[in-house]
């Protein structure tokens, strides 16, 4: 699958504003795209502090199983940027 200049573009947004969300609510300073998600600090109430922010803002519906397959930041991006797509 090849991904669009402009799928790259909206990935990169959307990384950006969740690394703003996540220097909120975790221990470490900086964090990037490929930071993960536990060494940073979050505990399972910021992270879920962050989804429910996540949510409201992209008005989407992240399901409790999705957590299972994160990592790191970008990962959470990715995750973000699917379900938006998957919006009528």
């Amino acid at each position: 699958m090849t991904v669009s200049a402009q799928d790259s573009e909206i990935l990169e947004i959307i990384t950006q504003e969740i690394i703003d969300f996540v220097k909120k609510e975790a221990d470490e300073a900086a964090p990037t795209a490929e930071s993960n998600l536990a060494d940073i600090g979050l505990d399972s109430l910021k992270f879920m502090s962050i989804v429910f922010k996540i949510e409201a803002h992209y008005d989407i519906e992240l399901q409790e199983e999705d957590a299972d397959d994160l990592s790191t930041v970008g990962d959470l991006a990715n995750l973000v940027v699917g379900r938006m797509g998957e919006l009528p």
